[in-house]
């Protein structure tokens, strides 16, 4: 059965209200949909009414579309989505379930999926699935600039724009180029109005450093705790291409499968994503 939008949820996790995106029908196999940085829910509706037989939950990550801001006191650690991930999965009472995630989304994939290996049965990635590897070194520079950047984005004010098309524009010519309709289906769900005009609705915040960066022994240990299957799909047109370092780190993951694609960053957006949904399909429900 293709997979139809069902409805609009929220689940508290941890002090936080996340909101959701829910297709397919319960009873079916169950996966969670996390997006890309800056981006929102809406980044699969493209391409899940490309897939069958599934329950899926395509979250708003803290800060994102419509769920809470994290407070003034915590930040946007790439770990610390891993914990309000699986506050959903239960939330839901899966015990088991697929993760598809794509950029951002797909690293916090790889750690959920080694945090917590006995709960995860696959693990489809777009376009995306390793931090950037950190030198301990570094970590005392690493903590101050996150503290500036905090304080700095922090008190920041978003973009305004005079109407919802400029809005739209804003996305297709920024620094990860969209096409229109990728960018049209992003906005209806991100973008707001305000008095002073139209602005997107994410935390500034998520711009700012993290407080502490993952080391390569770290991703290491996350990866090689990893059991379940994990394919990443990798756009060709990508400006995110892994460097020999990270190449490294395939040999890590037990069950690992690269495919290339073409097309750019956001191609489970555009023109391919029906291509996107098919892998993601053999992968996860092989026939």
């Amino acid at each position: 059965m293709s997979l139809s939008f069902i409805s609009e949820r929220t689940f508290d996790v941890n002090g936080l209200t996340f909101t959701a995106k829910e297709w397919g029908s319960p009873g079916y196999t169950p996966v969670i949909a996390l997006h890309g940085w800056l981006d929102n829910a809406s980044s699969f509706d493209l391409m899940l009414p490309y897939l069958s037989d599934m329950h899926v939950i395509a979250l708003d990550c803290a800060g994102h579309g419509g769920s809470s801001f994290r407070s003034a006191d915590s930040g946007y650690n790439i770990w610390q989505d891993i914990a309000e991930v699986v506050g959903v999965a239960d939330h839901m009472g899966w015990d088991q379930f697929a993760l598809l995630g794509h950029s951002r989304g797909a690293i916090i994939s790889t750690l959920i999926a080694g945090a917590f290996p006995s709960r995860i049965t696959h693990a489809a990635l777009i376009d995306g699935y390793l931090p950037g590897v950190a030198d301990a070194k570094g970590t005392a520079i690493q903590i101050a600039k996150s503290v500036y950047e905090a304080k700095r984005f922090g008190a920041a004010s978003p973009s305004f724009f005079p109407d919802f098309e400029r809005a739209v524009q804003a996305r297709v010519n920024g620094f990860i180029p969209l096409t229109e309709a990728a960018a049209t289906v992003l906005a209806q769900r991100g973008v707001r109005q305000h008095e002073k005009g139209f602005y997107w609705h994410t935390d500034q915040r998520l711009k700012a450093a993290s407080q502490i960066k993952l080391t390569r022994a770290h991703i290491e240990d996350f990866f090689t705790s990893i059991v379940a299957p994990v394919m990443l799909v990798q756009a060709q047109d990508s400006g995110f291409k892994p460097d020999a370092q990270q190449n490294e780190t395939f040999s890590w993951i037990a069950n690992f499968r690269l495919l290339k694609m073409p097309g750019s960053h956001h191609l489970h957006m555009e023109e391919q994503a029906e291509q996107v949904a098919v892998q993601v399909q053999n992968f996860i429900l092989p026939e």
